[in-house]
């Protein structure tokens, strides 16, 4: 389309019929001023006319452009503006008889091109009249020289004024203004995102006003922004004013000359724009009827500048005290805002908190912007940091995730492409704090528990040990010194495992030849009879599954003091047959690990002192809530690959789901953890996380507990007491054999023996509580006593430890028939295991006092009467095993 003819889609110009020509020119002839040409010249006119007829918000012509003609409107409007600064201002509107596109053509330049551009506002019909046609009209009629002259004149004083307009609102907006985003705006796509683009296209579809309710930081300006260039003012300006930056007067209340305008003193925003879009942000803070003024305004387009002096003589200011305006009011505030009588659409933005699946999205946005601002190649973001960035909180919701993103490209080394961790130190989720990560310290970690070298081949090696240690315990010889079965039970397993729990948790429970032979019965017995299990009768045992554990454990205890456990070689065989047989018969019944999670007692032990661990295993609750559908971590799944840049191939694999039922993202403390890794491996996204913490953490962050497992930490406390017995009792000067042989007169004293550690706590409580009523309960403190009750238990296999596991290798040939004394031992004296009883109670008895104040709350004086018990435990059982 040349430069001369209307831009936009148009009927074809085809040559007027007499009809149609004699049609013109009696529409010319009533025109109050082509009406006085003669007929002639009307005649000659309405020949050279062209017809188009032309759709809404079509161009006709550009500023800039070099003129072949001008344009009559026949009927409709056509607005001329010019592109500025502030947007698209205003000059002159045309309606029907009105000449436009002409004044280039009476410029005594060669180059003369238009000052402004052409739009029809409405459906409208234009007659173009090319510039050789005009020339020869006016050469001929030398009247129509002279009306155009008199349209020149009044055209280039309103243009001028205009201009002289133009430049007041430049002046006058230059702080309130934003300018067109040069990227496209996004919102995101969580469902709520979702909801929230379709009503940000109803907003766009209409110039009702809208009221966004939306915390600080939460996007008011990014949505309304998106409103604003989705609508029809989208070339007009956007404006955004803060009322808390309003000045005020002398009661406080902001006053709202910079919205409305003062007689005689200044121009308001209203009235500056002209046309577009406002954002008024924080309107809660003006009084409640200057938000009457604005709701009125946004139904009506009309308000009245506040009162001032006297205007001056001002050229631009209307006499009239009511001004209208056409700018679309966006009202925000993080309050609700009550609108009885308008018509308006209403959006509620969420917290950056609340959208965590929109995250990802924001992310990658900001760092495109940001590298494009600080002209550099696309900076990208590893799964790890993005999971760091959708677990931190953002009290200041999108404005400081911009803000993190924008300072992280700009630490990034130059030739980086991917954001270095060190750069978002600051970006922390309140859970997290003191944890580092192990997987991500450590790669290497990460693809050994990917791989199927976690658990499952350790399964072949514990059951190697497993099967012929507990089958040597029936057929061996029973003694200590000679049974490699008692050897590895009593020196080798009690010691090390009491040991490790303060590191790495319940992770004996991934590879527990209990559960192994479980897992393979269940396959075995499916292959053979397939069917499906029963589910898992979750609320009986959630209340009385502990209370069975515990009775279990207080059996083993009996069995194990009566009938000399550690001393017999099948007795311990059994007990390890019985477990298992536990372990079995639930894993025909139930689906998965009903006896791990609920019934074993070894199990039980082991999730009460993993609360002490070092290591934890968690999931980002906010990534698995944003970004994962399947669950598989929890339910298991098929396989789901992951999809980020820096993924492991085996990341997402096919697993069963949880083997004890436990969502890694719900864990609330290591009880419920087995440390299999299923979730590991199944996760897509990288939300697992294996930390690195300070010990007893879970004691000290809302810690949950209960009373059977509370009774099962007294249980095990009183178990050194039981294990003790012999001098307890030579000190009371009652020796006496504790055997199943004097079985009524010995199991009151074990039972005893067992409880002495409740008493004590119990009785110390009531004492504290006397002296300070704001103590807690009892149950949260007796979980103070969980440090010592470790350390206590662990002393007392100290010297197995050190004065026996050494021995395994002859032990092991004297179990095999054969003598063994030319094997190599690794002993040590028993200074040695003193020393580290020494170093285990009294570190422990030091750690406990931590928790405790941490659990109470209160002052260490209020807490003197716990402090003293558990300084006489220590010294007690300092004397008792030394």
């Amino acid at each position: 389309m040349s430069d001369s003819v209307p831009l936009g889609t148009h009927s074809n110009p085809t040559p007027p019929a007499p009809s149609i020509e004699a049609e013109r020119r009696d529409w010319l002839s009533f025109h109050r001023l082509w009406g006085t040409l003669p007929d002639a010249a009307l005649q000659a006119i309405a020949r050279c006319l062209v017809k188009f007829t032309l759709a809404v918000d079509t161009d006709i012509y550009q500023a800039g452009q070099t003129p072949a003609g001008l344009y009559l409107v026949k009927w409709g409007t056509v607005e001329l503006y010019r592109r500025s600064p502030i947007g698209r201002t205003h000059i002159l509107y045309r309606s029907a008889g009105n000449l436009f596109g002409y004044m280039p053509m009476m410029q005594a330049e060669a180059e003369a091109s238009y000052q402004t551009s052409a739009s029809t506002l409405c459906p409208s019909d234009i007659w173009f009249l090319s510039q050789t046609d005009f020339a020869n009209l006016t050469h001929d009629y030398p009247d129509i020289h002279g009306i155009i002259s008199q349209l020149l004149a009044q055209d280039l004083a309103h243009f001028a004024e205009r201009v002289t307009w133009e430049e007041t609102r430049i002046q006058g907006l230059q702080d309130y203004l934003h300018p067109i985003p040069a990227q496209p705006q996004i919102i995101g796509s969580s469902k709520a995102s979702q909801a929230l683009r379709k009503q940000v296209d109803e907003a766009a579809a209409d110039l009702k006003p809208v009221i966004l309710k939306a915390p600080a930081g939460s996007g008011k300006t990014f949505i309304a922004s998106v409103i604003h260039h989705q609508s029809r003012l989208s070339d007009r300006p956007f404006a955004e004013l803060d009322c808390t930056q309003l000045p005020t007067d002398e009661s406080g209340v902001p006053q709202t000359h910079a919205i409305f305008g003062q007689e005689g003193k200044t121009l308001g925003i209203l009235e500056l724009l002209e046309q577009g879009t406002l954002l008024i942000d924080q309107v809660h803070v003006l009084s409640s009827s200057e938000r009457d003024r604005l709701l009125h305004y946004s139904q009506t387009g009309l308000f009245t500048r506040n009162p001032g002096t006297a205007p001056s003589a001002d050229p631009i200011a209307p006499s009239d005290p009511n001004q209208q305006s056409w700018v679309r009011l966006i009202l925000a505030s993080p309050r609700s805002i009550s609108c009885e009588v308008c018509d308006y659409h209403d959006i509620k933005l969420f917290s950056l908190s609340q959208r965590k699946a929109d995250i990802p999205d924001f992310v990658h946005h900001f760092l495109s912007q940001a590298s494009q601002h600080q002209g550099r190649d696309r900076i990208d973001v590893e799964q790890t940091e993005l999971r760091r960035l959708i677990s931190y909180p953002y009290p200041g919701n999108l404005v400081e995730l911009a803000g993190i993103l924008d300072r992280a490209v700009a630490m990034t080394p130059p030739g980086q492409t991917v954001i270095p961790e060190q750069v978002l130190w600051s970006v922390q989720s309140s859970k997290n704090a003191f944890r580092v990560d192990l997987l991500e310290q450590f790669p290497w970690l990460r693809r050994f528990l990917l791989s199927n070298w976690w658990p499952e081949r350790f399964w072949l090696a514990m059951m190697a040990v497993f099967v012929p240690v507990t089958i040597l315990g029936y057929l061996g010889p029973q003694g200590r010194d000679d049974s490699i079965t008692l050897n590895l039970f009593w020196a080798w397993w009690w010691p090390f495992y009491l040991f490790f729990f303060a590191f790495v948790g319940r992770l004996w429970c991934a590879v527990c030849p209990f559960m192994i032979v479980g897992e393979w019965t269940r396959s075995l017995s499916l292959w053979i009879w397939p069917r499906k299990l029963r589910p898992w009768p979750t609320k009986w045992m959630e209340r009385w599954g502990a209370w069975i554990l515990f009775g279990g454990f207080l059996l083993i205890y009996l069995w194990e003091k009566l009938w000399d456990l550690p001393h017999t070689a099948y007795l311990s065989s059994w007990l390890l047959v019985a477990i298992t047989a536990g372990a079995v018969i639930c894993s025909l019944i139930y689906e998965r690990r009903l006896w791990c999670r609920y019934l074993c007692p070894i199990g039980g032990m082991n999730g009460m002192f993993a609360k002490l661990s070092m290591v934890e295993l968690r999931a980002s609750q906010q990534v698995c809530g944003s970004q994962c559908s399947t669950f598989g971590c929890f339910k298991g799944s098929g396989v789901v690959p992951a999809t980020f840049s820096d993924a492991l191939p085996n990341e997402g694999q096919a697993t069963g789901g949880c083997p004890v039922y436990s969502h890694p993202a719900q864990l609330k403390d290591n009880r419920n953890c087995v440390l299999c890794m299923t979730c590991l491996k199944a996760c897509p996204h990288r939300s697992i996380q294996v930390n690195f913490r300070f010990p007893a953490t879970d004691l000290l962050e809302d810690h949950q507990g209960f009373w059977a497992e509370a009774a099962l930490l007294l249980l095990l406390l009183g178990g050194v007491f039981m294990h003790q017995s012999p001098k307890i009792l030579g000190w009371l000067g009652h020796p006496m054999p504790l055997d199943a042989a004097h079985l009524l007169q010995s199991l009151p004293v074990v039972l005893g023996l067992l409880s002495i550690p409740t008493v004590l706590i119990l009785a110390t409580h009531q004492v504290t509580r006397w002296l300070d009523p704001q103590q807690p309960g009892f149950l949260p403190v007796v979980y103070a006593y969980l440090p010592l009750t470790l350390a206590a238990n662990l002393a007392h296999y100290v010297p197995a430890a050190i004065t026996e596991a050494g021995q395994a290798l002859p032990v092991l040939a004297r179990t095999l028939g054969y003598g063994g004394d030319r094997l190599p031992t690794l002993v040590w004296t028993m200074d040695v295991a003193v020393f580290l009883q020494e170093v285990t109670l009294l570190s422990a008895f030091a750690f406990s006092l931590y928790p405790l104040l941490r659990i109470t709350q209160r002052p260490f004086l209020s807490n003197l009467p716990h402090i003293t018990l558990m300084a006489s435990l220590t010294g007690g059982f300092l004397w008792l095993m030394l």
